[in-house]
């Protein structure tokens, strides 16, 4: 019972969270129009860029450090960590200065706070910490659809900037407290020895994903970077609007996927859960994937024209694309957590980079015929990952690769 009751709180946090900027989408499609909420889009993008480099797994990294070597040395994995990415904020902040550009400073501050506050989820999510861990995701969530309402609604210009400051303090804010309130058990011993050991595994578990993670990079953002220097900035605020409301879908299930990784691991170490297990279940959720997409199509496209504005004509089309794409990702997570458990980090880089040619093949491909077929490579590239995961997910004993 505990298992349900522990998924139930941290499935009603993630998607609390997750689903205000969900409700704040139909304000900022009309506050901001389709051309800024495009160019709001681009930004959201370069956030991910630099939150993928910020972060570097830390949040898995702990998660996995838990399992395997205990909680002792946790405080110091977790505050190298932190230095790390200061490092890299300063950093960037200093081709932001050059650039003589707020807005990516502001960016590169959001995604810092993002990987800070990623890391104090994991911090309480391994220990099964479900209440505070939902705490934590419903004060950001909230504070953030706030703030951004209320500093959009102050300030007349440069809306696009507010709108990442406001996402900035939420999440400083809630770091901050969360930080102080764990700071007694959290407290590192760092020597240089022991920052060296904490970095060395961080480098060690996060490099060999990065490939991985810039794989996922490269299949959900680059093509808004293609479209904002091909075609206008309306016309990407459309089909981002689009991505936005299909992605209620992928917020859904990387919730899903984020509460049940404990028990998932913790099946797999007592032996309940084997290759053969996930294997089957992946084929059966194959069968689940096109379903969104097909209630979406029954929509008629003056709903999605009535939540968003008359600037939005054409979201339907996208829309029912996208939801077939992120419906794939269900038979990925039940393969790909099976692989991050046994450490194919290498593997996991190496299967992600094929899936990454494919999309790229497919988005430069469909290009060519028009933005309306640019999401087929979202499709294209999550379907040719599944094939290769499903062949890999096997007994640890039984790969031959060297990952």
């Amino acid at each position: 019972m505990k298992i349900l009751k522990d998924s139930a709180i941290y499935l009603f946090g993630e998607l609390f969270a997750k689903a205000l900027p969900f409700l704040l989408l139909p304000y900022l499609t009309r506050k901001l129009g389709a051309a800024g909420f495009g160019e709001m889009s681009y930004y959201q993008t370069i956030l991910s860029l630099c939150a993928l480099a910020f972060g570097l797994s830390q949040d898995g990294a702990l998660a996995r450090y838990f399992y395997f070597y205990g909680k002792r040395n946790m405080p110091n994995v977790m505050v190298t960590g932190y230095l790390y990415t200061f490092t890299l904020t300063a950093i960037s902040l200093l081709f932001a200065w050059y650039q003589q550009s707020w807005i990516l400073a502001i960016v590169i501050l959001a995604a810092s706070s993002q990987t800070l506050l990623g890391t104090q989820l994991a911090w309480r999510q391994c220990q099964k910490r479900a209440f505070a861990y939902t705490l934590i995701q419903i004060g950001s969530g909230a504070l953030g659809a706030v703030l951004t309402i209320v500093l959009l609604e102050w300030m007349s210009n440069q809306m696009i900037l507010w709108r990442f400051m406001a996402l900035l303090l939420a999440n400083a804010v809630v770091v901050c407290v969360a930080y102080g309130l764990t700071r007694h058990e959290a407290r590192p011993r760092l020597s240089w020895r022991k920052c060296q050991l904490s970095a060395r595994y961080i480098f060690a578990f996060g490099l060999p994903l990065l490939m991985h993670h810039a794989s996922g990079f490269i299949k959900g953002q680059l093509d808004r970077i293609l479209i904002y220097q091909q075609y206008s900035a309306e016309q990407l605020g459309v089909y981002a609007a689009a991505l936005q409301i299909a992605s209620i879908l992928s917020v859904l299930l990387m919730s899903v996927n984020k509460a049940t990784i404990p028990y998932y691991y913790q099946s797999l170490k007592k032996g309940s859960l084997n290759s053969t297990k996930v294997r089957k279940y992946a084929l059966t959720s194959l069968l689940i994937a096109p379903i969104p997409a097909g209630f979406a199509f029954m929509l008629p496209e003056k709903f999605i024209t009535w939540l968003l504005g008359a600037g939005y004509v054409g979201t339907h089309h996208y829309l029912c694309l996208f939801l077939l794409g992120f419906g794939l990702t269900i038979p990925y997570f039940l393969l790909v957590n099976y692989l991050f458990y046994y450490g194919k980090n290498k593997l996991i880089a190496s299967i992600s980079l094929l899936s990454t040619g494919a999309y790229l093949i497919a988005l430069f491909t469909a290009n060519q015929f028009g933005l309306k077929w640019i999401p087929l490579a979202m499709i294209t590239g999550n379907i040719a990952i599944l094939p290769i995961l499903y062949y890999f997910v096997r007994d640890s004993r039984h790969v031959s690769i060297n990952h």
